[in-house]
């Protein structure tokens, strides 16, 4: 399923068009915005593709990459798809509430539902009339994407590209994404001997008005390092995702006002010393949940 709408200050300029399903259809803040890497193979794809014909490529834009995930997550989690969300904005309404200036500037919005695969979405909007359009159009300057996904809608995955005429400055400060956490526990600071392995444990309260789904692209919530964030601990981890996150949730859903839990194994260098560990929480290719002041000071003897 796919959809596109393109603007210039406010005013529709080509109807939605409504493209058929292809193969393959299956019957979703701190600092910038990220894509993850789905969201990235498809900004490079789509930037190949207009510089193979003679067009600027595409900036990721901040504002534009946080209305897009808005808007692909508020598709995925109540169930539709559409060019105008559930709150009654249009495209070039949210991509202003996120700071972009798209009353003054052109504007457009691409979609598609049903596809895991950044490239199935590229292909299926190069076949489409409207969104080739949309791809080529040499008025654009700027994009931003998202994507997200829940099993239980329609179509599970959801695609979103925002595209805009200018390459803005500004970080989207005020636009609200809906992922916030506090504080809620955590266990007590270690004191190990050199070797030896202990489990660390801590509790976020989910106290945005989103949802964080464990396996959903763009919507599951992970602990990662943090000050400096995304700093890799190979002197502490055993067993973690990464070497920079730590867990993600124990349970598959973590609904607003519900505690998130995480646990993970730290393993004691085999230096002898203190040891600082800090963690944040983070929706990666989303955003950074805010920070919470989860540290643990590790005693090594």
């Amino acid at each position: 399923m796919f959809r596109t709408l393109r603007t210039l200050a406010g005013g529709v300029l080509a109807t939605i068009v409504l493209g058929s399903s292809l193969a393959g259809l299956a019957s979703s803040r701190a600092g910038a915005a990220t894509l993850d890497s789905e969201e990235t193979v498809l900004q490079h794809v789509v930037n190949a593709f207009r510089a193979s014909k003679g067009l600027p490529t595409l900036a990721v834009s901040d504002t534009l990459t946080f209305s897009a995930k808005w808007m692909a997550q508020d598709m995925a989690v109540y169930n539709y798809f559409s060019h105008t969300s559930l709150d009654g904005r249009t495209s070039t309404q949210r991509m202003a509430d996120a700071g972009y200036p798209a009353a003054s500037t052109w504007t457009g919005e691409t979609l598609a539902a049903g596809h895991t695969a950044a490239r199935a979405v590229f292909d299926g909007w190069v076949n489409s009339p409207g969104h080739y359009a949309a791809l080529v159009d040499p008025n654009y300057r700027a994009i931003g994407l998202g994507r997200a996904y829940n099993a239980g809608s329609s179509y599970a995955t959801y695609w979103v590209a925002n595209f805009g005429g200018v390459v803005d400055a500004a970080t989207a400060s005020s636009f609200d994404l809906g992922y916030h956490a506090r504080f809620g526990v955590q266990t007590a600071d270690p004191v190990l001997a050199p070797g030896q392995t202990t489990m660390l444990v801590v509790a976020l309260l989910n106290t945005g008005y989103r949802g964080w789904y464990l396996g959903n692209p763009g919507q599951q919530v992970n602990i990662g390092t943090a000050s400096p964030l995304d700093t890799p601990r190979p002197d502490l981890a055993v067993g973690w995702m990464n070497l920079s996150r730590p867990a993600t949730t124990t349970t598959p859903y973590v609904g607003p006002g519900q505690d998130g839990w995480f646990r993970f194994t730290i393993k004691a260098p085999a230096t002898p010393g203190t040891y600082r560990l800090a963690v944040r929480g983070v929706i990666d290719g989303t955003t950074w949940l805010e920070d919470t002041g989860v540290v643990w000071t590790i005693t090594v003897r």
